[in-house]
């Protein structure tokens, strides 16, 4: 996690504009280390839509990590930077046929699905391909439930590995998504042992998938207690050693993208307006749900600190709570109720929210003509 006082060590955090973002590559660099060591042999791609610097992606690309694109604008940019497409996976099972031809034009070779329709495209447009089908599982205990939109129905999965036998790709092994920001370890064990029925039922009817991929859903910290990744290491070592001894040589991967950035970073932004309406008094700050914090649409919360609880003297301040909104003319744009800061915050108080470095970059707009957080990097 990114220190108030280790930034204000490396950076002149007053001088810097706001709102910004800042981030830490030591902490990228530990987080990738601590994810690629937790599990034995597993091959870490992270996920760019977390957090689409440039410059982030080429830091981890020399550290070695794989990254996995869901579009053809994250994929050039990989590429761009010097990635070989050996080490690219889409995981996205909604490809526009554009996104696909370009992939496979560049030697990605594993591509995710979760329906015959987009077996079709890929064994028209990328044949030859690994295909691993992903599935639904449980989402309890995560803060962004991700298994509406995406996923077959395990019971679909030998249908959906026949129709991909029958294609012109490879059905290659299984993949799942536990839910953005999981709270709950036993989700991965759930998911592996879901996953481990479908392995053994495909081997019987001639399928030998070679690869589990784990997804993502590693947590950060924010207002609430998290897993560690040990706990979270725990269940899915024990899982792939009694589930799947029979697939000796299994190929893992993991998609890390909000663990991998999350924490490495706080965004600095300030107070443009302090108002009573009502029984309510607004805090109003110049980064908001469409410049930063699109997140806090669902409820995410962040931890918030003012400059002023920098003080010393936090104990004596009389705290009060704040509807906390952005800058935009649009009434959505409200992040925060009831959030206690200090009464006396006033016009251009500094304001730290903490380990916001994934999801604010790449959801943030121009809406209104605001400009997204600025980026600073905190080297050494």
């Amino acid at each position: 996690m990114l220190t108030i006082e280790q930034m204000k060590k490396s950076l002149e955090v007053d001088k810097l504009e706001t709102p910004c973002l800042v981030l830490d590559k030591r902490i990228i660099k530990r987080k990738y280390q601590e994810i690629k060591n937790s599990i034995a042999g597993v091959k870490v791609f992270y996920a760019v839509k977390a957090n689409p610097d440039i410059e982030v992606c080429r830091f981890l690309n020399e550290l070695g990590s794989g990254f996995e694109v869901a579009s053809v604008n994250e994929l050039r940019l990989v590429l761009g930077i010097g990635a070989s497409a050996k080490n690219v996976i889409i995981s996205n099972i909604l490809k526009p046929v554009e996104f696909i031809r370009e992939a496979h034009r560049s030697g990605v070779e594993y591509f995710a699905f979760d329906s015959e329709m987009e077996v079709d495209k890929l064994s028209e447009h990328a044949p030859g391909s690994k295909v691993y089908l992903r599935i639904v599982v449980d989402n309890t205990g995560s803060e962004w439930p991700l298994s509406r939109k995406f996923g077959a129905d395990p019971s679909m999965a030998l249908d959906l590995l026949r129709y991909a036998r029958s294609s012109r790709v490879i059905p290659y092994g299984i993949t799942f998504h536990v839910g953005s920001q999981c709270m709950n370890p036993l989700n991965w064990s759930n998911a592996l042992i879901t996953a481990a029925g479908i392995f053994h039922l495909a081997k019987k009817n001639g399928i030998d998938l070679k690869l589990i991929n784990l997804g993502g859903g590693i947590p950060v910290k924010h207002l609430k207690k998290t897993p560690k990744i040990s706990e979270i290491k725990y269940q899915i070592e024990k899982n792939l050693r009694d589930a799947f001894s029979d697939h000796p040589g299994l190929e893992l991967m993991i998609e890390p993208g909000r663990a991998m950035v999350g924490d490495a970073g706080n965004i600095i932004t300030k107070v443009i307006l302090k108002a009573e309406r009502g029984a309510e008094t607004w805090l109003y700050l110049d980064v908001g749900v469409f410049n930063g914090l699109m997140e806090t649409i669902e409820g995410f919360t962040y931890e918030l600190v003012s400059e002023k609880e920098m003080s010393g003297f936090v104990d004596k301040m009389e705290m009060i709570p704040y509807t906390v909104a952005g800058p935009s003319c649009d009434s959505v744009d409200t992040m925060f109720e009831g959030y206690k800061l200090p009464k006396d915050l006033t016009l251009g108080d500094r304001i730290y929210i903490i380990n916001a470095g994934a999801y604010t970059l790449s959801y943030a707009s121009h809406f209104n003509g605001l400009e997204p957080p600025r980026v600073y990097f905190i080297e050494k």
